[in-house]
């Protein structure tokens, strides 16, 4: 055994120091490790743990009980030299050893590379793999351990452990161990009689091993088992393979049997269309455009898959995307697009989980309910394409393991790769159809330069153009920025560009071919010293953004220039084809320009130049996160973060829907800004730009982004022992523990908020922390605890003056008067805080107070005037809510919910018409939330997922009639309250049975 710890859990819990075992304790203190060991280093709250050890009966001193396990735990486990085995996080306890410390973690990690190995086509390595996976085992998991949690647990590594064990059957059949095999799969077979695959590989086994007559007999057994437990025939699959061994089928005996097609799960109704635009510069290439072709009938078992491979700068991605735009319209379910920037530094390689999440984001999956396991994500990701047929295109992508998760599950769908490589684990794996594109002919390079210089121009200089093509290798990036060159000084003859490009040689390392020529660099570094100093500078500087597009000003500031002067050099960059305007005032650079420029900078810019332009970079986005975050909210919630430096330009924003559009079009620029300014030494910019973003991210639902950067924040201010930045990154924590509805550690961060900033002397801040306890206590039921709250933050509010805060105060006694009875109270609350928050123009704010106001009126019996009141707030909530970002996000919820209010409203008034379109709207939207294929496959048991497909399909018949009748209204009551019913079983009903 391995020197240090070692861990068991695939059979009893045990654990080893240098060999030697440790008495871990009883089995509840063994439960404990198993818990923290299974989550994999993530933390675990307190509440979960209880749960694992006590089920719904968990005592009232779990909490002290948890902290003795935990404190033996550590006695037996941490020797004193070596870093804490178990650390504390907070709300709970982690975890922290090495994969291959434990056996589940070697387990997973043998089965990640047998996946790999059989996506290469290494049949026998994977086996090995698979082989090493499964004799990690000792038996039953977790045994001796007891509890719902353990045996939910137990169940799942069961299955894991089978499926693992069927592909290494599937993978040794195939190897022709046949007669090795059948004792064991036997053995599998008896142990779990009804699992078909496990039969359907023991009959294939024996009839490869010459035994016939056995085979035909185990079907007749599981066909016996079948009809007398579940009254049921064996599958079409299995009954398939029984019919081939009655025939003695001979093709049975080689090659890997055809998988069964997954039957599809619902569909989104996106439709999305990202194909960047096709190039009118485009030439050539016909004899490759025609050999890519889609198969007339698509493998079943397969998705279409091509591979368009070559050198860097020879123009994959311009070829791709002009075929892919000739058969667009042959997908009509959406074409999707991904830079996987497979070629660029290691830090900004798309992975795989990021990629899936921006398809799932294309395809109009909400983020709100999206797992966080690539193996989760990417079922999620199959199964909303499972009855689709679309095109979808991965550009530059680095490995066969970056793609392989990004394959959809249907063949109906068609999969085009560019790479800078071939890609033959990918082509093995899949049978992809494979394109290389080599260098331009020399006929096409002359009509590259004739489409983009003129003909006449290329037809008077015939000897430079030949030496012009060959200089560049006929390479179509080369041949671009010559032009480029070319075109922006139409009064130097070609000879002399010749001359130019034959003495300015360099190399590029990455883009070196077999011919010396085919050097990109020392074309890029011709056209990077033609540039005047200041436009070279702008463009070395745009290496620092953290995407290929940026706007005007943010480059200004990178540069610390006035936008005027910034905007003249980019018309020089633009010109020289270094960079691309793809839309006014917003610019894009190239991969391979992006990484010269990076070249450049460590070689011609000063480390402490370097760090002034990614300080300048901070403060812009800083400086303009906060003046989107004013204009979404009148709150002055938000720490002040001075002047900004006079070189910088932070943009400015004269409505509500051009900062939410700026957050919207920046998401990711400043999600990977706070986490580079956390270990750049700018932590204080870092928690500052978390707690800019927060609204955008609540409000559109954003939850693990949310999490994300607060996470960082904590930690930067924490590092730099900054109170106020810890007190306000606590408070975005807590904002992620409420929605999980992990309610007593967000109150616990939220009173160390409060204390923070008590000593920071910030009375506003602790109101407003006061005003975000309400929430919880409101989602807890508490609404005498929330009145409080709201209490002392009305307080604090009007201590510092803040007429908005003393809005939100009121709003907040409001909503808990009505809720403890008092509807006379709420609405004198309730008016008062209508018309301080109108006077702020806080939208949110006025929407919630609106909504409290029709609450208080409908519980007084003024039906006519609580139904205005919903009006009014359903009306701004759409404004705020009309974005396709927000789809069923917190907003887009707040309408629905309103909705079904408002119709009682209506209702109750005699309005009957009007009452049955808004229920017929919120019903409409109830179905649309619900059809989401995240929840239709995403989740529970069975019966649940059955009783949701049940409840969808009430809701669309419903609909489906018309408002016929008087009783349409107790019918329509009767669907939502079955709806409402199955959704909150679901965990997502919760905004409708309030």
């Amino acid at each position: 055994m391995k020197q240090g710890l070692a861990f068991g859990l695939l059979g009893p819990v045990r654990a080893w120091h240098d060999g030697a075992e440790l008495n871990l304790g009883s089995p509840q203190q063994r439960l404990t490790l198993a818990t923290l060991l299974l989550a994999d280093g993530r933390a675990v709250p307190v509440e979960e743990i209880a749960a694992a050890l006590w089920g719904e009966s968990v005592p009232r001193a779990a909490r002290g009980t948890i902290r003795t396990y935990v404190q033996r735990l550590r006695r037996v486990l941490e020797t004193g030299e070596a870093d804490p085995v178990i650390v504390s996080t907070g709300g709970g306890y982690a975890v922290r050893v090495p994969e291959d410390a434990v056996d589940l973690g070697r387990f997973r990690r043998d089965v990640r590379a047998a996946e790999a190995a059989r996506a290469r086509g290494e049949t026998r390595a994977a086996a090995e793999l698979y082989k090493s996976a499964v004799e990690e085992w000792d038996g039953e998991p977790l045994a001796g351990l007891h509890g719902e949690t353990a045996e939910a647990e137990r169940a799942r590594l069961r299955r894991r452990r089978l499926g693992v064990v069927e592909e290494l059957a599937g993978l040794e059949l195939d190897l022709g161990r046949c007669p090795d095999l059948v004792e064991r799969l036997a053995a599998e077979a008896q142990a779990e009689p009804l699992r078909e695959r496990l039969h359907e590989l023991l009959m294939l086994a024996l009839y490869r091993s010459g035994r016939q007559a056995e085979a035909l007999a185990a079907y007749d057994k599981l066909r016996a088992l079948l009809a007398e437990e579940l009254g049921v025939d064996p599958g079409p699959t299995v009954r398939e393979l029984h019919y081939r061994i009655l025939r003695a089928d001979p093709e049975l005996l080689a090659g890997p049997r055809e998988q069964p097609r997954i039957a599809p799960a619902a569909v989104p109704v996106v439709t999305p269309a990202q194909l960047p635009p096709d190039l009118p510069a485009f030439i050539g290439r016909a004899a490759e455009l025609a050999a890519l072709t889609m198969p007339d009938a698509p493998d079943p078992s397969c998705p279409a898959v091509a591979v368009v491979h070559g050198t860097a700068g020879v123009g994959k991605t311009t070829f791709a995307v002009r075929w892919a735009h000739q058969v667009a319209a042959d997908f009509p379910d959406g074409q999707l697009y991904v830079d996987l920037r497979g070629f660029e530094p290691e830090e900004v390689v798309v992975e795989p989980r990021e990629a899936v999440w921006g398809l799932l984001d294309a395809l109009g999956v909400p983020t709100t309910l999206r797992p966080d396991r690539l193996d989760a994500l990417t079922a999620l990701y199959r199964s909303v394409l499972a009855e689709k047929r679309c095109l979808i295109l991965l550009d530059n992508a680095r490995d066969t393991a970056q793609v392989l998760p990004l394959l959809p599950g249907n063949p109906n769908c068609f999969v085009l790769v560019t790479s800078r490589v071939e890609l033959s684990g990918l082509v093995a794996a899949t049978g992809a159809h494979t394109v290389a594109l080599d260098i331009l002919s020399e006929e096409d390079a002359t009509a590259f330069l004739a489409r983009r210089l003129g003909r006449a121009r290329v037809a008077a200089e015939p000897e430079a153009v030949r030496a012009i093509i060959a200089a560049c290798a006929r390479l179509p990036l080369a041949l671009a920025v010559v032009c480029a060159r070319a075109a922006y000084h139409p009064a130097f003859s070609l000879a002399a560009v010749a001359e130019e490009l034959e003495a300015a040689r360099g190399g590029l390392d990455a883009f070196t071919g077999a011919d010396s020529r085919s050097d990109v660099r020392s074309v890029l570094s011709w056209s990077y010293r033609a540039l005047s100093v200041p436009a070279a500078r702008l463009f070395r500087l745009l290496s620092f953004h953290p995407s290929t597009s940026i706007d005007l000003r943010a480059a200004a500031s990178l540069a610390g220039l006035p936008v005027a002067r910034a905007q003249a050099l980019f018309r020089e960059l633009t010109a020289a084809h270094l960079v691309a305007e793809i839309a006014p005032g917003r610019f894009h650079t190239h991969d391979l320009l992006r990484a010269y420029a990076l070249e450049l900078v460590a070689a011609q810019d000063s480390a402490a130049d370097q760090r002034a332009v990614l300080r300048r970079g901070l403060e812009h986005h800083l400086h303009t996160a906060h003046a989107a975050a004013r204009i979404l909210s009148a709150h002055q919630d938000l720490p002040a973060p001075g002047d900004p430096d006079p070189a910088v330009s932070p943009r400015g924003f004269a409505s509500y829907e051009q900062a939410l559009d700026w957050f919207i079009l920046e998401h990711g620029v400043l999600i990977g800004l706070t986490q580079r300014a956390a270990t750049t030494g700018f932590e204080r910019q870092a928690w500052m730009l978390a707690w800019m973003m927060r609204h955008y991210l609540d409000w559109a639902g954003h939850w693990r982004d949310l999490e994300t950067v607060n996470r960082t924040a904590l930690r930067a201010a924490t590092d730099i022992g900054d109170t106020l930045g810890v007190a306000y990154a606590r408070r975005g924590i807590a904002r992620i523990e409420a929605h999980h509805g992990r309610f007593g550690p967000a109150r616990t961060l939220l009173a160390e908020s409060l204390t923070g900033f008590t000593v920071a002397g910030d009375t506003l801040a602790r109101a407003y922390t006061h005003r975000q306890a309400i929430g919880v206590r409101q989602l807890e039921g508490d609404y005498a605890g929330a009145l409080e709250e709201a209490t002392a933050a009305l307080a604090l509010f009007r201590a510092a003056g803040s007429a908005v805060g003393e809005g939100a105060g009121l709003l907040g006694l409001a909503a808990n008067q009505t809720r403890l009875g008092r509807p006379e109270d709420a609405l004198v609350s309730g008016a008062r805080a209508l018309d301080l928050l109108m006077a702020a123009g806080d939208l949110y704010d006025l929407a919630l107070t609106l909504e409290v106001l029709g609450r208080a009126c409908a519980a007084l019996g003024r039906f006519a005037e609580s139904a205005g009141y919903r009006e009014r707030g359903i009306e701004l909530s759409k404004s705020m809510a009309n974005r396709g970002d927000f789809v069923t996000s917190l907003l887009h919820r707040m309408v629905t919910s309103a909705l079904i209010y408002l119709s009682e409203a209506r209702h109750q008034a005699g309005h009957h018409d009007r009452a049955n379109a808004a229920l017929r709207e919120a019903l409409t939207r109830l179905h649309d939330e619900l059809s989401e294929p995240y929840l239709v496959i995403g989740g529970g048991d069975g019966a649940t997922e059955d009783a949701l497909r049940d409840v969808l399909a009430t809701l669309a018949e419903f609909l489906a009639e018309p408002e016929e009748g008087q009783d349409w209204y107790e019918r329509a009551g009767t669907v939502l309250h079955k709806v409402a019913s199955t959704a909150e079983e679901l965990g997502l009903g919760a905004y409708l049975t309030e």
